[in-house]
């Protein structure tokens, strides 16, 4: 090799050295986004901060005095331990790399808990803007009562992913008006009420999405032994991120859109459509309890009848039967109630609303999910005096529009794939420090509760495998009541296996249900007492996860035995019996040799509970609760119920 070669060798060599050095000093050091300003670090465990800088970049982190540092990787990623510091603050966290600074004010060290799940947990104190009407109950109330400087707010953004995300697009916040109108009301009663308890800061990382089933929220490698179960699309192999969430960005605003567009009438059509003025007659004649009759997803109705003088001055009653979902109801014009959810609707028509003569009843019917329907039978559908001198038929001779064109196109969702908010909401937080996790979800998962009794046991260990913090307390609600069918005479029990489930998911350690089937609204998948479920859901974290002296349980039974015709079941304490005043299911059930279950008589004596049935000779099982909606609850002195059981009494 001639000089001359060598020297050029030697020049390309260094001034590959100096673009190296070029790229690493203009690479920018950077935290995950879960460190932030207001952030709180879980106390009591050595801390993960990390982030990225330049490749081999020495990255040094401080906290409250203590001082810890590593260099990045090849691929310019860090990741550096603190260690354990006690509840208090607030702090300063700094970060620093060769030429740059990164500051973090009002630092808290307490306990983060993680919540996840579907629309329950995800019930924003503000409610939905397309659902009207779902707010919490007491929201004004409740929206004032938010100086808790020490608790910290983290809401993980909606995104699906077919990879695991590196990072949220989010930050820390205190709570707010704005920040908690828009957070889970069931996170933020379990953390107000853990913060009076405990005295410690409380940081919640919520991340939850409405209408998702289980496996939306579990890892890849978690999902493949159901692969016999579900269906699980291939790995991505070309994954471009900001075409990606583009076209997810695209399709939840479409969604959007259309959601509202079904949920609220257009400018100037109810001031039409619902006046008594309007002249209707192009409309369609129809009987709306027909069979064949095809409603779009929005419908609007009106139904003329005269009132006679005699009546003006006095209210009357409507009932409509049941309908399904979203209704208005209006009377000459006026807005009488808005129904958001399928239920019975009878609605009161103040006096003043009433006029001699003709009067127009119109109905703004729709359906996100399908053809909203009129159930009952005629007799549910009248308008009548307090004494029932005047009554009219409503179950014939309605005028019909179809009031809504689809425009929006078919609705794509992203989010219901396998693993798709495991990869997207949940991964990027697992390196963070956290105490434990609290869930609601299983009302997407009814129709297969066969499967979810494996699959919600497996998303907990394998939960707990990614964060690597040993057992950590996972809190879960049991679905509540819920009245899923405008069939009143049928026994409707299809919630109790998943409920059923969820309840054998308790063989775990360190977990803890609370049981919820008191407190639902019968009427609304959505219940507005948030607070309470909140609240049940404190009580059992200070019970497993803290190991203070509260009652956390309802009654549970401890032996049982059968006397003749009945079966006497007993409780390790003094147990009361309280109405649903809505409850159409049985709360007692028996079945003999045939394995049929027939409604039964229960009886609270004490601590015992006895259940017999004049049609079932020699019990051979019994059930307590086994349906969506109970007509009864068995409570202890706290006021907490049972859980649904089912008793085998040869077993």
């Amino acid at each position: 090799m001639t000089e001359r070669h060598r020297h050029r060798i030697i020049v390309a060599v260094c001034l590959a050295a100096c673009m190296v050095i070029a790229g690493q000093a203009t690479a920018q050091l950077s935290c995950a986004q879960l460190f932030s300003d207001n952030m709180v670090l879980q106390r009591g465990i050595e801390m993960n901060v990390w982030g990225t800088s330049a490749n081999g970049e020495k990255v040094i982190v401080k906290l409250d005095g203590s001082i810890s540092s590593a260099f990045a990787d090849e691929n310019g990623k860090w990741e550096i331990k603190l260690p354990a510091h006690r509840a208090g603050g607030p702090y300063q966290l700094e970060v620093e790399g060769a030429s740059e600074k990164l500051t973090f004010s009002n630092v808290l060290m307490g306990d983060v808990w993680f919540a996840s799940g579907q629309s329950n947990m995800e019930h924003p104190m503000a409610g939905w803007p397309w659902i009207p009407r779902s707010e919490v109950k007491d929201y004004e109330k409740e929206i004032a009562d938010i100086d808790y400087s020490n608790i910290r707010l983290f809401n993980v953004p909606k995104m699906p992913m077919p990879v695991a995300a590196a990072d949220f697009e989010a930050a820390w916040e205190m709570p707010s008006v704005e920040s908690v109108a828009r957070f889970s009301s069931t996170a933020w009663f379990f953390a107000k009420e853990l913060n009076r308890e405990l005295d410690v800061p409380i940081g919640i990382i919520h991340s939850s999405w409405g209408g998702t089933p289980i496996r939306s929220w579990m890892s890849p490698e978690s999902m493949v032994i159901f692969k016999d179960s579900i269906d699980i699309p291939p790995a991505a192999t070309a994954f471009d991120k900001d075409e990606w969430t583009g076209k997810v960005t695209e399709s939840m605003t479409n969604n959007l859109a259309r959601r509202m567009a079904i949920s609220f009438p257009r400018a100037g059509e109810v001031e039409a459509y619902a006046s008594a003025g309007y002249d209707a007659s192009s409309w369609s004649s129809i009987n709306p309890l027909e069979t064949d009759v095809v409603f779009g997803n929005v419908v609007w109705l009106r139904k003329g009848f005269q009132v006679p003088e005699k009546l003006v001055g006095h209210p009357l009653r409507i009932s409509l039967g049941f309908l399904g979902r979203e209704s208005r109801i209006f009377l000459n014009g006026a807005e009488l109630d808005l129904f958001s959810y399928p239920q019975p609707v009878l609605v009161d028509i103040p006096a003043d609303l009433v006029n001699a003569g003709e009067n127009v009843l119109t109905v703004r019917l729709a359906q996100p999910f399908g053809a909203p329907k009129f159930f009952g039978d005629e007799k549910s559908f009248f308008i009548e005096n307090s004494n029932r001198s005047f009554s009219v038929n409503l179950a014939r001779e309605w005028l019909l529009k179809n009031d809504f064109d689809d425009d929006f196109g078919p609705a794509k969702n992203f989010h219901n794939a396998p693993s798709s908010l495991f990869n997207g909401m949940v991964a990027p937080a697992t390196p963070y420090g956290i105490k434990g996790f609290i869930w609601y979800q299983g009302e997407s998962n009814a129709s297969r509760p066969e499967l979810y009794a494996q699959m919600f046991p497996e998303l907990i260990r394998n939960w707990r495998t990614h964060w690597g913090l040993g057992d950590l307390p996972f809190l879960f609600v049991q679905l509540s009541n819920l009245e899923l069918t405008h069939e009143f005479h049928k026994m409707n029990s299809s919630w109790s296996s998943l409920r059923a489930a969820q309840q054998n998911t308790l063989a775990l350690p360190n977990t803890g249900m609370a049981v919820s089937l008191d407190i639902g609204n019968p009427y609304n998948i959505h219940p507005a007492n948030k607070q309470d479920f909140g609240y049940r859901l404190a009580l059992k974290a200070l019970d497993v996860a803290y190991d203070k002296p509260v009652v956390a349980n309802g009654p549970s039974h401890t032996s049982f035995s059968v006397e003749g015709k009945t079966v006497v079941v007993r409780f390790g304490e003094v147990i009361k019996h309280r109405k649903n005043v809505v409850g159409l299911g049985a709360s007692f059930e028996v079945a003999g040799e045939d394995g049929k279950f027939v409604k039964a008589t229960g009886k609270v004596k004490g601590s015992s509970l006895h259940i017999s049935s004049t049609e079932v000779s020699l019990p051979k099982a019994i059930r307590f609760g086994w349906s969506n909606n109970p007509e009864y609850y068995i409570i202890n002195k706290a006021g907490l119920p049972a859980s649904p059981f089912l008793l085998e009494l040869d077993k």
